[in-house]
């Protein structure tokens, strides 16, 4: 017995599921790196900050993923594996914008800022730009893939 396919959009679904998968893995990378720098790496400098960049990147790249495939596959919608593969190619893109555009941005504020302003402002900007990143490649991956009306005069 097949179940029968969800017609629905699944903007809300593909967008909640990405950003619970990320956020989630995002931190546990990060605090899995943290772990294998204090542990395999004890008298590491500057090379320790490489073990929690990557396990934030991955974390954040397999958690969107991860939970936008969940979550559409939870509601049974159609589409999913287009879905998600687009969205597989377009996080490590994303990712990796912003990360220049972050360290751009304030390199600008930098010069007009004291150090503490800088870092006060960074730990408020980097989780709200983080999230909408993710809700934006979510929903334009769900966009650029969204099943048409059965009739092309229903909307939806």
């Amino acid at each position: 017995m097949q179940l029968s396919k969800n017609n629905k959009s699944g903007y809300l679904a593909a967008i909640t599921g990405s950003f619970i998968g990320a956020v989630s893995l995002l931190y546990l990378g990060g605090h899995l790196g943290m772990f294998y720098v204090k542990n395999f790496m004890p008298n590491a400098e500057l090379e320790g900050i490489f073990p929690p960049l990557v396990g934030q990147f991955l974390g954040w790249w397999i958690g969107e993923v991860l939970g936008c495939w969940l979550a559409l596959r939870w509601q049974n919608y159609r589409k999913i594996n287009k879905t998600v593969k687009l969205l597989a190619m377009l996080t490590p893109i994303g990712i990796i914008l912003w990360v220049v555009i972050f360290m751009f941005v304030f390199q600008l504020l930098n010069r007009s800022l004291s150090d503490l302003e800088i870092v006060q402002l960074q730990n408020q900007v980097r989780p709200i730009s983080v999230g909408l990143l993710i809700i934006a490649l979510a929903w334009l991956s769900r966009f650029l893939t969204k099943p048409l009306p059965s009739h092309r005069h229903t909307y939806e």
